[in-house]
């Protein structure tokens, strides 16, 4: 798959399936084994699991927009960095949940990351996300501001 439908793929992810709440991408463009990487946690394996992991995200923030502002892509990877606007309308426990549940604040966040995606076969195998959960939390009230 060439740079530049591997770069169309992850942007159909974000504008068809998080931006219009549609799952039913995840069953086209994710690998069946599908693994993805967060900060300090286990992998998470399968595309059940990834569907789970981004409809609690999506139900804390219901009405959440994502906005690709780069991509650069090389081989079978893909670097994205994008940008989030919503309101916290949820139980937020993390990305992925692993933490106490904080009650929704109703406090709009705008929050970025940076994630790099393997494709292999036209699917999404791999991602390694870089979601900046502080940031999250001290917007929405659960921990101070830094100074």
């Amino acid at each position: 798959m060439s740079t530049h439908k591997s770069k169309a793929l992850i942007i159909r992810v974000y504008e068809e399936g998080m931006n219009r709440k549609d799952m039913r991408i995840i069953y086209e463009v994710f690998a069946p084994d599908y693994v993805a990487h967060f900060p300090g946690v286990p992998p998470i394996r399968g595309i059940d699991a990834a569907k789970q992991l981004i409809g609690t995200f999506l139900a804390v923030f219901p009405d959440i927009q994502f906005k690709i502002e780069d991509q650069v892509a090389e081989g079978d990877k893909v670097a994205t960095r994008w940008t989030a606007r919503g309101t916290h309308r949820g139980e937020f426990r993390g990305f992925p949940p692993k933490v106490k549940g904080i009650p929704p604040s109703g406090k709009q966040v705008s929050f970025t990351a940076t994630d790099i995606y393997r494709i292999a076969g036209g699917r999404i195998m791999e991602e390694w996300n870089t979601l900046e959960q502080l940031d999250v939390l001290h917007q929405i009230g659960a921990l101070p501001a830094p100074e």
